[in-house]
């Protein structure tokens, strides 16, 4: 960049050498004296003429709409598992063009999405009032807690304080249960007169068989030996299941009898255990356990009371709050999850050409690695490098031309798109990168990074008074010309005068000389001999003014 900006600064400054001598060889409106040994003097005549000043830079062609794509949202390093483009791939905006493993960052959305439906339903529950099943089953957590309550305090006073005659009670009437259970067991075993009566029924049974299988060995087939049959088989059906069912209710009667007596055993065991703790002394353990028993139930006692009043106040403000900061920060956790996983495939975010690949598949990379350059070569535009002294001649909406050195003998129009407020210190003298426009050079293969030379034109004076810009002096911060002196012997007179606009051959003269007032150019010896070598009588005469200075009528 460096460099550029010399070789501009330079074309320029012999532009401007050039441009002075083809005005010295042309004009020839004067008389001369050429001295070798004190340099160089010629008088000239103010012009009027159209003036279009313009300076001459180099520049650059770039692509505004370009961009170096990386994976910038991966996480600490990952291998690049696809590159599906190459240099001069042409690509159309939301083109995949390379991915990285999506595993990891899917599983973090799905993490994400799960926390926040969690706090979602989180949020809803307290926002929703409760329903009339909500307050019934708080009601009854009420009534259960309160009789685990009691259950828990009689427990400790029966420990601390037992009733002895109660126990007492308790086993004389355990053991007169277990007496009539005995008694009632002893009644349900089989006796004669139930053998004697089950006898009967089998004896009944057995003589309706008979009957049944003697009429079944008869050959009738009438409807009146059918009948007979049919009732003979019932009959005998029938006492079957009396017996069988009188024989099933003696073991069921036996069956209660002994589960009678089982049970009364128990509870005399029982209440016989309760009396012999009731007359020991106390635990300590037991004791102990009770008393946690009865803490811990008024505890929840407690919780349920509380859990019933929460219904009936409704929501809590700071709950509510915190549960929506905690669904906010859940949202933003999912879409950040979802970025993450949108950026493991790298689209084209524009239409446009891909200039570089810097990685390939199988690459190990990081957020910071470049992958492509993807730059939009239909919109190309030029980046004019201009000094700090010429940078004050430039605004916005100037007309230029440009011209290619690839291209040779072609020229193109543009204007400036916008003049920076910030330089870069180059080589001790601050540039600044000003884009120019391009127009009429879509049909030829421009490639970025192509030199352009650039004449932007920074103004226009029409029917100026115009001078040679090398008869102008600079004297003290004044600017001033030499005219001719009155006495054709004398030595000629500086005048102040004000300028304006210039192309570097021509100043335009705003203020201090006239239209036919004439001005002496003196050039020292060594410019002279050095800039003017070859100069003859009647070198400068005729002719009009170099390109760029229009004469007026």
């Amino acid at each position: 960049m460096k460099t550029i900006v010399r070789i501009g600064l330079v074309l320029l400054l012999v532009a401007v050498i050039a441009g002075g001598s083809y005005w010295f060889i042309q004009q020839r409106s004067a008389a001369q004296t050429t001295d070798q040994s004190s340099g160089f003097t010629q008088v000239v005549a103010v012009q009027q003429g159209n003036l279009n000043a313009s300076i001459s830079v180099v520049g650059e062609l770039y692509a505004p709409q370009n961009e170096t794509m990386s994976f910038e949202r991966v996480s600490g390093t990952t291998t690049l598992a696809s590159l599906d483009v190459e240099p001069g791939s042409v690509v159309t905006a939301g083109q995949v063009l390379a991915t990285i493993d999506p595993t990891p960052y899917q599983q973090a959305l799905d993490q994400a999405t799960s926390d926040l439906q969690s706090s979602q339903q989180t949020l809803s529950d307290l926002e929703t009032p409760p329903t009339s099943l909500d307050i019934a089953q708080a009601d009854l957590a009420i009534a259960q807690a309160e009789y685990a309550l009691q259950q828990a305090r009689d427990d400790l006073e029966s420990l601390q304080d037992p009733d002895i005659a109660a126990l007492k009670t308790a086993v004389s009437d355990a053991q007169l249960a277990l007496v009539q259970a005995q008694s009632n067991l002893a009644s349900a075993q089989p006796d004669q007169t139930s053998q004697d009566k089950l006898s009967a029924l089998q004896d009944k049974e057995s003589d309706l068989y008979t009957e049944y299988s003697r009429l079944a060995s008869e050959t009738y087939s009438d409807t009146y030996y059918q009948d007979r049959l049919a009732l003979a088989n019932n009959a005998f059906l029938a006492a079957q299941d009396t017996r069988i069912s009188t024989e099933l209710q003696q073991q069921i009667n036996l069956l209660k009898a002994h589960m009678q007596v089982t049970q009364a055993e128990t509870k005399l065991a029982n209440a016989q255990e309760a009396l012999a703790d009731g007359q020991a002394a106390v635990d300590a353990l037991d004791l102990a356990t009770a008393e946690q028993a009865v803490a811990q139930a008024e505890a929840d006692l407690a919780d349920a009371r509380d859990a019933r009043a929460e219904l009936d106040k409704g929501p809590d403000t700071v709950d509510l709050t915190a549960a929506q900061a905690d669904v906010d920060k859940k949202q933003l956790a999912v879409s950040e999850a979802q970025a993450d996983l949108d950026a493991a495939t790298l689209v084209a975010s524009f239409d446009g050409t891909v200039l570089d690949t810097s990685a390939s598949t199988g690459d190990r990379i990081t957020a910071s690695s470049p992958i492509l350059t993807l730059a939009n070569l239909n919109e190309l535009e030029v980046t004019a490098l201009i000094d700090e002294t010429t940078i004050r001649d430039v605004q916005t909406g100037q007309p230029a031309s440009i011209t290619f050195d690839a291209y040779p003998g072609q020229t193109f129009r543009g204007e400036v798109l916008a003049v920076p407020l910030q330089g870069t210190l180059q080589g001790g003298v601050m540039v600044y990168e000003v884009p120019i426009s391009l127009e009429g050079a879509d049909t030829l293969p421009l490639l970025v990074g192509m030199t352009a030379n650039v004449a932007i034109q920074t103004g226009q004076a029409e029917n100026a008074l115009l001078v040679p810009t090398i008869a102008l002096q600079n004297v003290g911060g004044l600017t001033q010309v030499l005219v001719p002196n009155s006495d054709p012997t004398g030595d000629p007179v500086s005048v102040p005068v004000e300028v304006g606009l210039s192309n570097g051959t021509y100043t335009q003269v705003t203020k201090g000389l006239n239209i036919g007032d004439q001005v002496v150019i003196e050039l020292a010896a060594s410019n002279s001999s050095n800039n003017f070598r070859g100069f003859g009588p009647g070198a400068l005469d005729g002719g009009g003014p170099p390109p760029g200075v229009r004469p007026g009528d």
